[in-house]
Order: structure tokens, then sequence, then C-alpha cells
């Protein structure tokens, strides 16, 4: 229909295909505005909110019908308010928190290797509680600007099509291919589950037992990396970390050289521009750029404890026990298998 009506208009397509180039600058499109209105606004933790809901819109823009995609959109902003909320009600109570840790991860283990649509969501459901530990005071304002995010995603979303001549290609899960998806290896996913709620609060307690700051950084380097697959775990596990002391350096750096909210807005918007081209020559560049963007958003707005240097070496560390965990947890996920096997 779309089609069909820019030929009766005459109106040629404006856009590319939904190349690299294409999919960096509509990013870049979703991050800016967020940043030129905390620009006039003067950026409080609701432009965390906001910039994390509109990476995982992002991430979940299935293409297909406007109504879909913002329905998908939507679930991912659901799942950042959640999990911030969650995280706010329960930051009196490290042992509650860590148990939320475990519960998402348990999400995670059984999402993994389905879809890459459930993969975001479950992975962003941790990455929500991290940031809702970090700036326990999610609010009616935090909402509101993450429901925002989401339209305004939606809306570049849409307009980015309509000037393309077409609708991309919807690559939405179906509810039976899920289920398909989930139900095959359904006792390898139960075990992978059980490990990964095991790894969680060892990581989270050797950081916290090691005087580490922020332990959940821990848990989210330990979920991003690890995979049911050994050889997959182990080069995420080298590209994690080697992209996250990147990342560190040069956010680290910039904010040094460049300490002003401006110039740090700036930076932001590159490194959102950066993002894809990044992670299309290496993974590590890709995780490089990523913690860049996250550790210059945390230096914006600048409500944590601890001076930047503290917050950056707590980043690397972290990433470290991360992995080091992860490692533990394949081994522990290997062997439970392999008795599993032996005994059915």
């Amino acid at each position: 229909m779309l089609q069909w009506l820019l030929r009766r208009a005459q109106i040629p397509p404006l856009l590319p295909d939904d190349g690299l180039a294409a999919r960096s600058i509509r990013y870049t499109l979703s991050v800016a505005p967020l940043v030129m209105l905390a620009w006039v606004l003067q950026p409080r933790i609701w432009f965390v909110y906001a910039l994390v809901t509109a990476t995982l819109a992002f991430a979940v823009d299935t293409g297909g019908r406007p109504l879909p995609r913002l329905a998908w959109m939507g679930a991912g902003g659901l799942i950042v308010s959640a999990g911030a909320a969650l995280a706010t009600l329960l930051a009196a109570s490290q042992p509650l928190l860590v148990a939320a840790f475990a519960a998402s991860g348990i999400v995670y283990a059984f999402t993994e290797s389905t879809h890459a649509v459930a993969l975001s969501l479950s992975r962003f459901l941790c990455f929500a509680l991290a940031i809702g530990a970090l700036y326990p005071s999610f609010d009616l304002l935090d909402l509101g600007a993450a429901a925002g995010a989401v339209l305004a995603t939606w809306l570049i979303s849409v307009a980015w099509d309509l000037a393309a001549g077409r609708w991309r290609r919807s690559t939405a899960p179906r509810g039976r291919n899920l289920r398909a998806l989930l139900s095959a290896r359904e006792r390898e996913r139960q075990i992978f589950a059980l490990t990964v709620a095991l790894a969680i609060p060892l990581a989270y307690w050797s950081s916290l037992g090691l005087g580490i700051a922020r332990p959940y950084w821990a848990v989210l380097a330990l979920v991003l990396v690890l995979r049911m697959d050994f050889i997959s775990s182990r080069r995420l596990m080298l590209d994690r970390f080697l992209g996250t002391v990147l990342g560190v350096a040069v956010a680290g750096a910039y904010a040094i050289i460049f300490p002003s909210h401006a110039a740090l807005m700036v930076g932001i918007v590159l490194a959102a521009l950066a993002r894809w081209p990044a992670q299309q020559q290496h993974d590590a560049l890709g995780v490089g750029v990523l913690t860049a963007f996250v550790m210059l958003m945390i230096e914006l707005v600048s409500v944590a404890s601890g001076s930047p240097g503290e917050l950056l070496a707590a980043r690397v560390l972290n990433t470290g026990i991360g992995c080091i965990v992860a490692l533990l947890a394949v081994a522990l996920d290997q062997g439970l298998q392999r008795l599993a096997r032996s005994g059915g």
C-alpha cells in the first residue's frame, strides 16, 4: 500500500536500503534529540533512562507495519521501566537485589540462542536493574522520559521507511517459532538457567567482597558474555574485556580533555554514530564504542558517587570479574550437561 501511494504521488525514494550506514544514521537520529533536550533542560537521571530506552527500542525495531513495531518498542520501554522500578524498590536490600538479578539471569538463560528480539529484551532487563541500582530513584519523570523515547524512536523509524519508499521486512518473532525454539534442547536450557542463577550471585558478591564499586557491572559483564556454547563464550569474554578497557580509556581521556556538558554531549552523539560501523569491523571495537557511550552518559549526569576515575576503574575490574565467573560457569555448565547426558 505504501509503495502504491508513493508511485501514484510520483515521489521517488529519498533514502537507501537499510544497510550499515542507514542503521548508524537512524540510531544517531534516535539519540541526538534526547541529547539536545538534555542540553536545554540540563541532564538529570531521566536522561539516562531515555537514552537506554531509545537504544533498546532501536534494537527491537522489527520493521513491518507501524503498529506491531510500536508494540515491540513499547515492550522495550516497559522492560526498562519495570527493571529500574524494581531495583529502586529493592535498593535497600542487597540480598533481594541479587535475587532480582538472578531471576533476570534465568530469563536471559531461557532466551539465549532463540531470537534476537527476545534476547535483547532479557539482556536489557538486567541492564535496567543495574541502572536502577546505580540511580535508585525511579519516578514518574523517568517513566515519562522512557515513554517519550519509545515514541520518538518509533516516529523516526516510520518516517525513515516513508522516505525510503517501503516498509522494512518484519523480523518480529512469532509465538509458535519462539515456543519451538524454547522447547528444543529444553533440558540443556534448564541446566544453563541453573548455572546462570548460581553465577550471578557469585559475580556480585565477589566484586563486593573485593571492595570494588558498582558490583552489578560484574553481573552485566557475565550476562553479556555467557553462552551455552563454550567457544562462543570464550571469544566473547576476550572481546568484552578488551573492548571495555578500550572504551573506558577513550571515555576517560575524552572527559578529562573535554569536561564541559556540551562537549560530553557531542561525544555521546559521536559514539552513537560510530556504534554500528565499529561493530562491523570487530566485536571488541563495538564493545569499546558502546562502553564509551555508557561511561560518557554516566559522566554527563554525574550524580553517581565517587570520582570519574574510580568509576572507570570499577568498570574494568568488574568486567574482569564477570568474565572470570563466566569461565567458571561455562565449566560448571559443561560438567552438568555431561552428567545429565550420561544419566539420561
